[in-house]
């Protein structure tokens, strides 16, 4: 689960704002849209798995320390949009909306779904990153009046950055289609953006895998040296939750280390 969640979170805390006087000027945000699969091949159950993923996510990335609008489409032979990215005001109202959720149990309409991830991202600010998560266990229904080629092109072209979480058997001889549909809807490069995992009970068990958390850490921090580094203190904001993210898996580090963080970000702000 966390080494899922990680890359999202470290991508948008790569945009965080460097202080609050800097935030005041110019505040800066991130909308994160999530796209669920609710088709028959998921199941009853798996959705519900699913939720509580979702509910984690909430709860990781709506933290005091993000300027971040979530919202939740779910999707299968329709498309029902959840939670716009402006509907919700606190995490609890948000986990409820994805605790109401219905489990459709029909087709995957993931065309009609990408399109409707274009559609609400028309509302947001140009300057605002648009982030879009699709959790799906197959491929695009062939029943669909839009081809799933052509709504991605253009959720690309909207400077949407899509992330795919596709549960499915690699043994299964439908794989490699899947593989290529995964990599087609994600944004490039596809070893950052696609995650594939065997079943649904991985979703809730998976653990950070340092190996990724330390790349993921280089890359955010040349990402810094680049494009947004404005002062020391911006700087080390990233390499600090690099360094949260990469030892949350002991616990005990992983407090001190907030708290000392905190107590830091305080006396320098």
């Amino acid at each position: 689960l966390k080494m899922l969640v990680l890359p999202i979170l470290l991508s948008l805390r790569a945009y965080e704002p460097a202080t609050h006087t800097q935030t005041q000027k110019k505040k800066r945000s991130e909308n994160l849209l999530f796209v669920i699969d609710s088709s028959e091949s998921v199941g009853p159950e798996n959705f519900n798995i699913i939720k509580t993923f979702m509910k984690t996510v909430i709860d990781k990335v709506l933290s005091s320390h993000f300027t971040t609008r979530m919202g939740i489409i779910n999707f299968s032979h329709k498309v029902e949009l959840v939670s716009s990215l402006k509907q919700y005001a606190s995490k609890e109202s948000l986990k409820l909306a994805v605790d109401d959720m219905p489990y459709f149990g029909e087709g995957t309409y993931t065309a009609f779904a990408i399109q409707e991830t274009i559609r609400l991202f028309q509302a947001a600010r140009p300057a605002v990153r648009k982030v879009a998560v699709v959790i799906t266990d197959g491929q695009a229904d062939n029943r669909e009046d839009i081809q799933l080629d052509s709504a991605v092109r253009k959720a690309h072209a909207a400077n949407i950055e899509i992330f795919v979480i596709g549960i499915v058997q690699r043994t299964k001889s439908y794989n490699d289609n899947f593989l290529k549909e995964m990599q087609l809807i994600a944004t490039d490069p596809d070893d950052e953006h696609v995650y594939q995992i065997d079943d649904f009970m991985t979703l809730s068990e998976v653990q950070i895998s340092s190996t990724l958390v330390l790349h993921l850490c280089i890359f955010l921090y040349f990402i810094w040296l680049l494009s947004a580094l404005e002062s020391l203190h911006h700087l080390l904001q990233a390499l600090f939750w690099c360094l949260v993210f990469f030892s949350e898996s002991h616990r005990g580090t992983y407090t001190f280390i907030l708290i000392l963080g905190e107590k830091w970000w305080s006396n320098t702000e």
